[in-house]
């Protein structure tokens, strides 16, 4: 059906009326839920304002790139889902350049022989659909997430006008998706964080959106894995000082924190760790530090002196001067006070073949 000039601009003024309700509830939405199905299957009815389509799915890319998982869908059959997840057509969208686009695309956008398509050919033309719509689903800062699909009855749709809303909403869709975004908030509990990444269960680092990043988090073979080895389901949180020195020579300290990445992110991803300035060192030297760090790893005097080559009379001089700083009547509640405020530098850190003042950070600080 042909519509005049005033009915064409009636209908983009209207769908991007509905676009505009759309993406305001989208942004109600809690990231990385725990039911995303559930709680972005309003989206559908509103989205049919826009472009009347037979059926619509939002997959996400698993880490290997090898194949997509159902967010959420309406109008598939179970054939037609186990196709849109299948490793084939996940391949045909890496060989069709989805997975580098921005842009979403229509069927009739595509290069001519993308008609022939075996996803056309041989599933989607016989289920009855005769027009596409793939809108890719990328993060600000590059990283492809999934996809929109909407698949339609008709040829007519969808319009350039419509593919480009749905386009536009896009952003609203991905930000609810991708697991960084509730890192991202996590990250804004840790005050003064100047830099911070997350690590996967492989132990790659990869720096978090809209976050510095910091050669100690990137380069330093032991502070990431010291800041999440100990995390579990019960150890939610680790914080410690490391060694640092500036550019001017002088020695200082940051303080690390690892944070456990919640179940509902991802169940790749492990931990969130950020650099931080240290704050109150309640006067302790380097020194108390380092006794501190091994205190807290369960060692007893006569270890700890051998490990700093001290005598345990000095091990345990150290040990008086901490719990009079920390004002702590025993060394174990030193132990506890220290760990909750991050006042230790874990032994792995320092170089055991010196005396334990010098730090090993491969960095090249």
């Amino acid at each position: 059906m042909h519509l005049s000039g005033r009915e064409e601009v009636q209908a983009v003024t209207e769908s991007l009326a509905v676009a505009l309700e759309l993406t305001a509830e989208i942004n109600r939405v809690t990231p990385a839920s725990d039911d995303l199905p559930e709680d972005l299957a309003f989206m559908w009815d509103l989205m049919k304002r826009i472009v009347p389509f037979a059926a619509g799915w939002i997959g996400t890319l698993d880490e290997d790139q090898r194949r997509y998982t159902t967010v959420t869908s309406v109008g598939h059959d179970r054939d037609s889902l186990a196709y849109m997840e299948s490793e084939e057509l996940t391949e045909l969208r890496k060989t069709g350049g989805l997975l580098q686009r921005r842009r979403p695309m229509r069927l009739r956008d595509a290069p001519p022989h993308t008609a022939e398509l075996p996803c056309w050919s041989g599933h989607w033309w016989p289920a009855g659909f005769r027009e596409g719509l793939a809108v890719p689903l990328v993060t600000q800062d590059g990283r492809h997430l999934g996809v929109l699909a909407l698949h339609t009855d008709t040829a007519t749709q969808p319009t350039a006008e419509a593919r480009d809303v749905i386009g536009a909403i896009a952003p609203a869709i991905t930000t609810v998706l991708d697991p960084m975004t509730l890192l991202v908030g996590l990250a804004q509990l840790v005050h003064g964080a100047t830099a911070a990444a997350v690590v996967d269960r492989r132990g790659t680092v990869t720096p978090l959106p809209g976050m510095a990043t910091d050669p100690l988090l990137t380069r330093c073979p032991d502070v990431v894995p010291t800041a999440v080895d100990s995390l579990t389901d019960r150890v939610r949180h680790t914080s410690f000082l490391c060694p640092v020195r500036a550019d001017d020579g002088r020695e200082g300290y940051v303080q690390v924190t690892g944070l456990a990445c919640p179940p509902s992110t991802s169940e790749n991803l492990v931990g969130l760790v950020l650099i931080s300035p240290p704050g109150d060192l309640c006067a302790l030297t380097h020194r108390e530090l380092v006794v501190l760090g091994l205190v807290i790893e369960g060692r007893a005097n006569r270890d700890i002196a051998a490990r700093l080559f001290i005598t345990a009379r000095t091990a345990a001089a150290h040990l008086e001067h901490i719990r009079a700083k920390l004002r702590a009547p025993t060394r174990t509640a030193a132990a506890v006070l220290a760990t909750r405020r991050g006042l230790y530098i874990p032994y792995r850190l320092i170089d055991g073949g010196t005396d334990g003042r010098e730090v090993t950070i491969r960095a090249g600080w």
